[in-house]
């Protein structure tokens, strides 16, 4: 053998422990920076992030445009059995505060298609506002995972509750008063 042939397995040796340990320390620098931002948070608290939907009925709605009412964001989906469970009571509080300030704001996500989401809209008899989140713009500013989930919004725009699962009319519909009775 020649020397170069013995120092091969000692070159690779020295080299091979500090460069699996960058490896180590890059992989989990990648991992840590990719959970800190999945856990980030949705916005529980503070403005609710602004966002332009546009309607299954041709409109759009432009969330800071909203100013001045309560809003009611529900996230959901036409396969999902906790949103059809829920759907009656969202028209519900929809038809009992409308009136009082309260803007029912349905964002339809992750949906094979739109003629589905129609589908369970008309099904359903729900007449609040309902659109297609496209490309789920939406859904990621407000993080959300699965639906469904729902954000309360004051007056003065700023998320004070969020949901997540199946709401009903019971569970939320002294927090929309109160909301309702601050000013804004």
């Amino acid at each position: 053998m020649t020397g170069l042939e013995r120092a091969t397995p000692r070159i690779a040796t020295r080299w091979g422990c500090p460069a699996l340990l960058l490896g180590v320390i890059v992989a989990t620098f990648i991992l840590g920076a990719q959970l800190a931002e999945r856990n980030r948070g949705r916005p529980a608290s503070g403005p609710a992030p602004d966002f332009q939907l546009q309607l299954f009925s041709g409109e759009s709605v432009k969330l800071s445009e909203l100013r001045g009412q309560v809003l009611l964001l529900n996230f959901w989906a036409s396969w999902c059995p906790p949103c059809r469970a829920e759907a009656p009571d969202l028209q519900a509080l929809h038809e009992d505060f409308a009136r009082s300030g309260l803007r029912v704001i349905g964002v339809n996500m992750l949906e094979s298609s739109p003629a589905k989401a129609q589908a369970f809209i008309d099904e359903l008899g729900l007449s609040y506002a309902n659109g297609e989140d496209i490309e789920q713009r939406v859904a990621r500013l407000y993080r959300v995972e699965a639906p469904p989930e729902s954000y309360l919004v004051d007056r003065r725009g700023q998320v004070r509750k969020v949901y997540i699962g199946s709401i009903s009319y019971g569970m939320i519909s002294g927090v929309i008063q109160s909301l309702l009775a601050e000013a804004a």
